[in-house]
């Protein structure tokens, strides 16, 4: 495992530092692959970019949380990160916009995009 995140270090250390420089809001997993993930060379960078974002929540370097939406299209799923300088531990925390059902119409509006 060592080697894992060993690999994904530098990933890693962009990831937070940038969630760091916005703290305001939580970032999905798609943004922050299109702000930070795209600078970085690799074979898949999307799954990078989502591993070395899981490594940081499970080392509690970073918050977290995921939502599960039902589509007439199947279902969908997106995660969201956010820096702990927000102060936030839960992702309601930020806010109406980030509360259900308002994140639910957002995801939803999301996962249309990436269809």
């Amino acid at each position: 495992m060592a080697d894992d995140t060993d690999s994904l270090a530098p990933l890693m250390t962009d990831l937070e530092a940038f969630l760091n420089a916005h703290p305001e809001q939580p970032w999905c997993v798609h943004e922050l692959y299109d702000k930070v993930g795209l600078k970085h060379m690799g074979e898949d960078i999307l799954v990078e970019t989502q591993r070395a974002l899981n490594h940081l929540a499970r080392s509690g370097q970073v918050g977290s949380s995921g939502m599960v939406v039902e589509r007439s299209e199947g279902v969908c799923d997106d995660w969201f990160y956010w820096s702990n300088k927000s102060g936030h531990t839960e992702l309601e925390k930020f806010g109406r916009p980030w509360q259900f059902p308002a994140l639910s119409d957002r995801i939803q509006q999301h996962c249309r995009h990436r269809v």
